[in-house]
């Protein structure tokens, strides 16, 4: 099993490499961000992750730009890896952000994870101009096109929304043929998506139990491509919040797309997600400063990684 955190919402960059730092001291695999441009001042319900459809802590949430953070982590970490959970697709011209993603993973000599989805905030995508109905589709374009030029040494792609040809784009990444990519997403779509692109299918907020009720169906649709299930990770994201530390919880993340429990539930969790096939656990906070992150993330580290890992 490994283990992964996402960095806490904080505009302070000392604090923000502190953290990447101990995470990579306590033997973490992963850290990541999410992604977000721009938030309209009123957001219809329609987040997936809640029963109303509320957006949580819509009115404080600062997001930095993650490619751009991402860089500023690689920066002062060595060997931890860094991954976008999820980078919204249709958000930037593949081209541009295939080229990002692989300048990234040569100055970080390979630790990149291009997670992946193809976005839900209506808003967000009728500001940047991008059409919201169509996601699905240019999503899958777009893991086509960036795969192209991560790979091909003469990138050609001719599809409803792109179209190119006669180019070369250096450097390529470190990671061949290309960079580890991560569907988010729980959706058969999503699954679909992860199968025919992806290395790794990453939902987030959901429950074990619907997971495991999903696998049957991602071997079956990987089977029916000739591709080996087994070759795809199984990843899960969620909020993680101790009841027997002494930190209070402050996030409006709801307690249905968290685990929250003791050590021993934690520990518990931990393993059951284990024999349900589930090789990779990403959390985020309830809590918003960076030193209860951190404390969180160091009992983690002392009393159920080292456990789980025995």
């Amino acid at each position: 099993m490994q283990f992964g955190f996402t960095l806490p919402d904080v505009l302070d960059g000392g604090k923000l490499c502190w953290f990447a730092q101990m995470a990579e001291d306590y033997g973490f695999e992963s850290v990541w961000t999410g992604d977000h441009i721009v938030l309209p001042v009123s957001v219809d319900k329609q987040y997936p992750y809640t029963e109303d459809g509320s957006f949580p802590g819509q009115d404080s949430a600062s997001f930095l730009e993650a490619v751009t953070l991402l860089s500023f982590i690689g920066s002062c970490t060595s060997n931890i890896r860094i991954g976008s959970t999820v980078i919204i697709l249709p958000y930037r011209n593949p081209i541009l952000q295939a080229k990002m993603f692989a300048s990234l993973d040569v100055l970080t000599k390979g630790r990149v994870i291009c997670g992946v989805g193809v976005g839900w905030l209506e808003k967000e995508f009728d500001l940047l101009g991008v059409p919201f109905k169509e996601r699905g589709a240019m999503s899958d374009e777009c893991l086509e096109v960036m795969k192209s030029i991560w790979s091909d040494e003469h990138p050609e792609y001719h599809g409803k929304f792109f179209e190119f040809k006669d180019i070369q784009s250096l450097p390529k990444p470190i990671q061949q043929p290309h960079i580890p990519i991560w569907v988010g997403g729980h959706s058969r779509r999503a699954i679909r998506r992860a199968v025919r692109y992806g290395d790794a299918w990453h939902p987030s907020r959901q429950s074990p139990e619907y997971v495991n009720s999903q696998l049957s169906y991602l071997r079956r649709e990987s089977r029916s491509i000739g591709r080996d299930p087994d070759d795809i990770i199984i990843s899960l994201k969620r909020t993680i919040h101790f009841t027997d530390i002494d930190i209070d919880e402050s996030s409006k993340i709801p307690s249905n797309a968290a685990v929250i429990g003791t050590t021993e539930d934690i520990i518990k969790d931990v393993r059951y997600c284990n024999t349900l096939g589930i090789q990779q656990l990403t959390y985020d906070f309830r809590v918003n400063e960076v030193v209860d992150c951190v404390k969180i993330m160091e009992h983690f580290a002392r009393n159920v990684m080292s456990v789980t890992e025995a």
